[in-house]
């Protein structure tokens, strides 16, 4: 029995820095503690010597005869971490001791911590990333009710065309009557003054009538050649925004990847050994 407890106690010593952890360990025979060490922020009240307690899972291990593994909060010793006790047998199998490892779960926590951090971020990253999506799908649905409703506009301003060329033949035929009815006027003499006077008022119409055609005509291409720059700028818009919401389509759909990943990593955090 000793030479077997002997062993583990030769080997219990050097499973710290085999392991590269932090652990505390603790070897018992069956009635009392034999040896124990602090990790390195796992100091327990142990000391070599001690009466085993039945509260503690080491005893229950050893009076068991199997290994036992618990979380030990950190509200009872000031810090959380996992204890494994394992019953220690002869060669005859007969309980002779048992061994209690308490393993630091600060990294763990924190891994743990910082991954849901991370899941948490990116559902909120990923909702904003949705929202952006939306909007320019919004936008850009609204820039082709913008450039529909332009087109309109510009056909309308095209039908005016057909009145202002309506408006200078009338002038021009106006201004030719007028110039008859001033010969015809001539020709009469004083019996044709008053004759006279009407021709050159609807010379004057028929010259007011011309100049504004032509502004009016002036002005309305220069509408038009308004309307199609902005419709130019607006299609290049609507391209964009098509563009960046084909863009926050491909990113909604790497975040989910990232996030589905993130999410694993959270519940493999929680995994303890």
């Amino acid at each position: 029995m000793e030479n077997r407890l002997e062993a583990f106690l030769e080997v219990i010593p050097e499973l710290k820095e085999l392991l590269q952890d932090d652990i505390a360990v603790a070897v018992s025979d069956t009635k009392k503690f034999i040896y124990y060490r602090d990790g390195d922020s796992i100091n327990l009240p142990i000391k070599v010597g001690q009466e085993l307690s039945p509260e503690e899972p080491l005893y229950k291990s050893i009076k068991e005869g199997k290994v036992l593994s618990v979380i030990v909060p950190k509200e009872l010793f000031g810090i959380s971490f996992k204890g494994i006790s394992y019953p220690i047998k002869d060669s005859s199998g007969n309980i002779i001791g048992g061994v209690g490892i308490g393993k630091s779960l600060n990294k763990q926590l924190k891994v743990e911590e910082v991954a849901e951090n991370i899941f948490s971020s990116l559902q909120q990253t990923s909702s904003s990333i949705e929202e952006v999506a939306v909007d320019s799908q919004r936008l850009s649905s609204s820039m082709n009710n913008i450039v529909d409703a332009t087109q309109k506009t510009e056909e309308k301003i095209k039908e005016t065309d057909t009145i202002l060329n309506l408006i200078a033949s009338v002038s021009s035929q106006s201004n030719l009557l007028a110039l008859n009815a001033a010969i015809e006027a001539a020709r009469a003499g004083e019996a044709g003054r008053g004759f006279s006077v009407v021709a050159g008022e609807m010379r004057k119409l028929s010259q007011m009538s011309s100049e504004s055609s032509k502004k009016v005509s002036q002005l309305l291409l220069e509408m038009r050649n308004s309307i199609d720059e902005v419709i130019k700028e607006i299609s290049n818009t609507n391209m964009i925004a098509e563009s960046q919401a084909a863009a926050t389509e491909e990113i909604t759909a790497t975040l989910e990847e990232i996030t589905s990943n993130s999410k694993e990593l959270v519940d493999m955090s929680k995994v303890v050994w």
